[in-house]
């Protein structure tokens, strides 16, 4: 059998204060903690800024040293001193551009020395062999700041007389 009445319900009462949301120190901790944290990893920024600059700096001057070499390969062995001295104007792309391109970005300087010795015996100068020598600066930076510079050797192929 069924009781007649039931117990009577207390009620509950919430208060305001209770636990629904976060404290204003919770929330001004958490905004420090972010704060910090993204202070830190602003502060790498400029170092990862000039990694990306000289790792595009170095794959540009690889192009630019392929584009000369390539230059320099398409003359007559004699004809090699034309190079000597030059400065060649690259855009951002290491394409050969004119100097007067607002575009350019790289500027290499060549310089060629024959008769060189052959790198793994320096006592035996070799006639048919020239050293090219590329500089690379960047046009609004004074020459006395270059970028890098790469050495490669020309071979007399085809037979030509060394100047």
């Amino acid at each position: 059998m069924l009781p007649l009445f039931l117990p009577p319900v207390k009620p509950v009462l919430h208060s305001l204060s209770a636990k629904n949301g976060f404290t204003l120190i919770e929330t001004v901790l958490a905004v420090g903690i972010v704060a910090f944290t993204f202070v830190g990893i602003a502060g790498l920024l400029p170092c990862g800024m000039q990694t990306f600059r000289r790792a595009m700096d170095n794959t540009l001057q690889a192009q630019m040293t392929q584009n000369i070499v390539a230059q320099a390969s398409q003359v007559s062995f004699s004809d090699l001193s034309q190079f000597n001295g030059r400065d060649m104007i690259f855009d951002d792309n290491g394409d050969l551009v004119d100097s007067t391109n607002p575009q350019r970005t790289y500027r290499a300087r060549v310089q060629i020395t024959s008769q060189v010795d052959v790198p793994a015996f320096s006592a035996f100068a070799n006639p048919g062999l020239a050293k090219l020598t590329i500089t690379y600066y960047r046009p609004s930076a004074p020459a006395s700041a270059p970028l890098g510079q790469t050495v490669t050797y020309i071979a007399n192929k085809a037979g030509d007389r060394a100047e």
